[in-house]
């Protein structure tokens, strides 16, 4: 049964800056909760906390991943201006802290338009019917009981999944639906943008690619419907990668980008 991503983040308050969720079973890649997903329920409860709207960036530093099950959520505030503030908050599992954030919040005007930007190569969407689905199964060999919830289009171009796997360009391209059909806000864009498989699969097969910081940045609201995401590495190096990700709306506007650094095996120090 699909799950809304709303009802998969929402949140009990418990006390003054202090919140109970369940991180949920069928968010989990290998058993372990998707790292933007568990950012996007930290940053539900720092939204909580204020009178602004929307997640502006946000700064996720991962210790330990949580089991699926009950988690803790403190938020501390540290500056509230007139349009913008400043919070941070963790995540704990029985005592354990598993996760700090650092957010900057605040409410985007709904008219505003790009005064300038850099092209990032939107023009090149392929259609949603001309690409493929993930499947359950990843390329290492693991579920991804997630890609029973979300629906990921990977271009036809990538290759981490056919027969002639890899395509060595390490970038990926594609679509990304919600659950149901659910709009995007600024919180499960924070998901979103930690989405995609690694980009290393379009380089090498691997095992899990455990996220060790993501920055993320949101410069509006999406627009209703699917996002096109491209997610690239950058450099591979000391069994560590950081990869950069974008994220269109429907209309065409970039709204969420975010890097990231992880851990990953790959030549001489894969594993098997």
């Amino acid at each position: 049964m699909k799950k809304l991503f709303s009802g998969v983040s929402k949140l009990e308050k418990i006390g003054e800056g202090h919140y109970g969720a369940i991180v949920d079973e069928d968010f989990t890649i290998a058993g372990k909760p998707n790292g933007g997903y568990l950012l996007a329920l930290v940053d539900r409860a720092i939204l909580s906390e204020t009178s602004f709207g929307d997640v502006l960036s946000s700064n996720c530093t991962y210790l330990i991943s949580p089991d699926p099950g009950p988690v803790e959520i403190d938020v501390t505030l540290y500056r509230s201006g007139r349009n913008f503030a400043q919070l941070g908050g963790q995540m704990t599992q029985g005592g354990q802290l598993c996760l700090v954030v650092t957010t900057v919040v605040t409410t985007f005007d709904p008219l505003a338009k790009p005064y300038w930007e850099r092209d990032e190569q939107f023009q090149s969407v392929t259609p949603w019917d001309q690409c493929l689905s993930i499947p359950v199964q990843s390329p290492g060999g693991f579920k991804a009981a997630i890609m029973e919830q979300v629906d990921i289009r990977l271009d036809p171009n990538v290759k981490i999944y056919s027969e002639n796997f890899p395509s060595g360009s390490g970038e990926l391209r594609g679509w990304l639906r919600l659950p149901e059909g659910e709009d995007f806000d600024s919180v499960s864009l924070q998901y979103a943008l930690d989405s995609f498989p690694p980009a290393t699969f379009e380089i090498e097969r691997s095992g899990w690619v455990p996220t060790l910081a993501l920055n993320t940045y949101v410069r509006t609201r999406p627009a209703p419907g699917s996002l096109w995401i491209m997610q690239r590495a950058n450099l591979i190096q000391g069994q560590l990668v950081d990869e950069r990700c974008y994220a269109w709306d429907s209309s065409g506007a970039l709204v969420g980008q975010a890097t990231q650094i992880a851990g990953v095996r790959l030549g001489e120090y894969a594993i098997g």
